[in-house]
């Protein structure tokens, strides 16, 4: 399993039981993940929203690299730009974030 996928299961399970993300477990993440607290409070933040949806989730890495994809092409960047934009946040390539965005595309057509 990925770092980047183990990253966004551990957010997952805090926001899941409710455990708060205090400055300690913040340290922790960073530490163990190597990621910006910022991005951290950010993912955190996403899942906490959309926390009834959980539990559906069984790709939460397609999901939030998604999320994050459309939000910054709602900010007047191109999919090439966004895509690039998300691989850069969680030191990946841009091919795998584009494979993953399609996974949550092809998933989404299945349910509608």
């Amino acid at each position: 399993m990925s770092d980047n996928k183990l990253f966004l299961e551990e957010l997952k399970y805090l926001v899941e039981n409710e455990l708060s993300l205090n400055e300690y477990v913040i340290d922790q993440l960073e530490e163990r993940f190597n990621k910006n607290p910022f991005l951290i409070i950010q993912i955190h933040q996403i899942l906490v929203n959309y926390r009834t949806l959980l539990p559906f989730l069984n790709d939460i890495e397609s999901v939030i690299y998604d999320y994050i994809v459309n939000t910054e092409m709602l900010n007047d960047k191109t999919y090439y730009g966004a895509t690039l934009f998300v691989a850069d946040l969680f030191d990946t390539t841009q091919t795998y974030i584009k494979c993953k965005v399609s996974q949550t595309d092809k998933m989404l057509k299945k349910i509608s």
